[in-house]
């Protein structure tokens, strides 16, 4: 198997319910367009000069997708749960981060953690950020199993 730098990708967050907690998880990701895929699990580096895209098109039925993701499921009645990534971009597009984190916590919660970990992030390296994007999902369950998952889905093409 060869493997190229992504020269595309996707950024985005979904919520749903299901049967089980896994149910749950697959129907997040369908709404996500990435559901009849193989998520490959990445670390948090941005190539530089990564092209940005709205949605997820057509990929290949058990295409192997590289995607950084944050999830979480729960089938506790009255739980609160978020799943976030916070993606930084340096100055002229050179490279960039991500960070997630997901928990028994409201969108807006996971979504400070992320920025946090992204602004230390970048001190660390001693880049300078130019753009913050977020994605988030919450959901509170209610009588079904329930997932939130943010994702980062990197394309070669």
């Amino acid at each position: 198997m060869s493997w190229t730098t992504p020269k595309r990708a996707f950024i985005g967050a979904a919520a749903a319910e299901g049967g089980t907690k896994l149910n749950a998880f697959d129907n997040a990701l369908l709404k996500l367009g990435i559901g009849n895929v193989n998520l490959v699990k990445l670390s948090s580096v941005i190539p530089a000069h990564i092209e940005w895209m709205d949605k997820v098109h057509d990929v290949p039925i058990g295409m192997l997708l590289p995607t950084v993701y944050a999830h979480i499921e729960s089938d506790e009645p009255g739980m609160t749960i978020s799943a976030a990534l916070g993606v930084g971009i340096s100055k002229n597009n050179e490279g960039g981060l991500i960070y997630e984190y997901a928990g028994y916590c409201t969108r807006e919660e996971a979504e400070r953690v992320v920025r946090k970990m992204v602004e230390e992030g970048f001190a660390n390296r001693g880049w300078e950020l130019a753009e913050f994007k977020v994605a988030s999902a919450e959901i509170t369950v209610k009588d079904k199993p329930a997932a939130a998952i943010a994702v980062v889905v990197m394309f070669p093409y």
